[in-house]
């Protein structure tokens, strides 16, 4: 897990939407969708449910949100 990745994620979460993440991390949509892919297999399982009309968290990106919010911090 790197924090890039975390950053990613969050990102998606709240945006809902890749390509506006992507946007905001100032990243390619695909790279940003390749080190999300990294960490959902890191993590042993899919954090969002990807649609036309966006992104949504899955249970387990329920979960590994506040995680993600309390690594980011603690990394600032």
């Amino acid at each position: 897990m790197e924090i890039h990745q975390i950053r990613y994620f969050l990102a998606v979460a709240e945006k809902g939407n890749f390509t506006k993440a992507s946007q905001q991390c100032a990243v390619s949509q695909p790279s940003l969708s390749i080190q999300v892919a990294k960490l959902e297999n890191e993590l042993g399982g899919a954090l969002f449910e990807r649609s036309r009309q966006g992104s949504r968290l899955t249970r387990r990106g329920e979960l590994f949100l506040p995680r993600a919010r309390d690594i980011l911090r603690q990394y600032r």
